[in-house]
């Protein structure tokens, strides 16, 4: 079709023109917000301050194209190619882009706000509300606090990611990793779970009252009294651990979890693996520590007074500012060695020189 069959098509409202081909074609100043435009042709159009919001552009030629002024604000630009591209003027903040996008030589992505979809990616705070993110690889990334309500991340891998405070609300979950994710504190209220894998998963002060779907593996996944839980979903029953003061976790494999600041007063911990565990100011106080693993784990600033230490391995483990008071140490292991050991920080080395 040419530009004006295309442009008549969308004023009469369609709105998936997947595939077009307008290279070369004039275009200034048109408006095809929300249009797909999936693997379209654009090589050498112009579309100087054109508006091109929330527009699809996946896989889309746009090379030698003129773009200057256009606003391209949440636009969709992953595997799309921009080279020689004139992005003069252009608005590209809240954009997708992945490592396939190519973009003119020399431009300066760090001046354009837009969001690099990838594993690690920082996303914090990020706007994707309603994004299409589905298979997407955002292991490890930081979405903390990011509004994803209502956004599409079915089969997503979104492993070991920071999801804290995340709204995914009425988002689209189902078949997603969120294997040793921290979900803690996010709000997934009419989330679609279905098949979804939250095993290990941080869900202290989880929103998950109302699912459209509860089939998930949650072995190993951490909850408290403060995560909001459907009536008929018994997280305890599917593997997950209650993680509260007195709570029964012997044997637990909390290794890689975040509890920092939690209240394990009492627990039983006896056998635990806590290996590179973050307990950052947890308080442990009174807990049974014996033949617990915390070698690599974070204890900085918590609270072990009356703690049962016995066997306990802290193999460099994070020990700065622990509250040893009260403590058991039979045959307390900080090394990890098999013998019997008082360890230095119980007894400093004064220097009286």
């Amino acid at each position: 079709m040419d530009a004006d069959e295309f442009l008549e098509r969308y004023a009469a409202g369609e709105r998936d023109f997947s595939g077009v081909t307008l290279a070369q074609s004039n275009l200034q100043q048109i408006s095809l917000q929300g249009a797909e435009l999936w693997g379209a042709d654009l090589r050498g159009a112009d579309l100087s301050d054109a508006n091109l919001q929330q527009v699809s552009l996946r896989e889309a030629s746009l090379v030698g194209a003129v773009l200057r002024g256009a606003n391209l604000r949440q636009a969709d630009l992953r595997e799309t190619d921009l080279a020689d591209t004139d992005l003069q003027g252009a608005d590209l903040s809240e954009a997708l882009y992945d490592e396939t996008t190519r973009f003119p030589l020399g431009f300066n992505l760090d001046a354009i706000a837009a969001y690099y979809i990838a594993p690690g990616a920082d996303l914090r705070e990020a706007n994707l509300r309603g994004i299409d993110l589905s298979g997407v690889d955002l292991s490890e990334a930081n979405l903390q606090d990011a509004d994803l309500q209502a956004a599409n991340l079915f089969g997503s891998d979104c492993s070991r990611a920071n999801l804290k405070g995340a709204n995914l609300s009425h988002a689209d979950l189902s078949a997603a990793t969120f294997s040793r994710a921290d979900l803690s504190h996010a709000c997934l209220w009419q989330a679609n779970l279905n098949r979804a894998n939250l095993s290990h998963t941080n869900l202290l002060g989880t929103d998950l009252r109302v699912l459209n779907d509860s089939a998930i593996t949650a072995i190993g996944a951490l909850y408290d009294w403060q995560t909001q839980l459907p009536q008929d979903l018994r997280l305890q029953a599917l593997g997950a651990y209650l993680i509260q003061p007195g709570a029964a976790l012997q044997g637990a494999d909390l290794s890689q979890a975040k509890l920092s600041g939690v209240d394990l007063q009492g627990a039983n911990l006896a056998h635990a693996n806590l290996m590179g565990a973050d307990l950052w100011g947890a308080d442990l106080s009174g807990a049974n520590l014996v033949q617990a693993d915390f070698s690599h784990a974070n204890l900085g600033g918590a609270n072990l007074t009356r703690a049962n230490l016995d066997r306990t391995i802290f193999t460099n483990a994070i020990l700065q500012d622990v509250d040893w008071t009260d403590t058991i140490l039979a045959n307390m292991a900080n090394t990890g060695s098999a013998e019997p050991i008082a360890p230095d920080f119980f007894n400093p080395v004064v220097d009286h020189a």
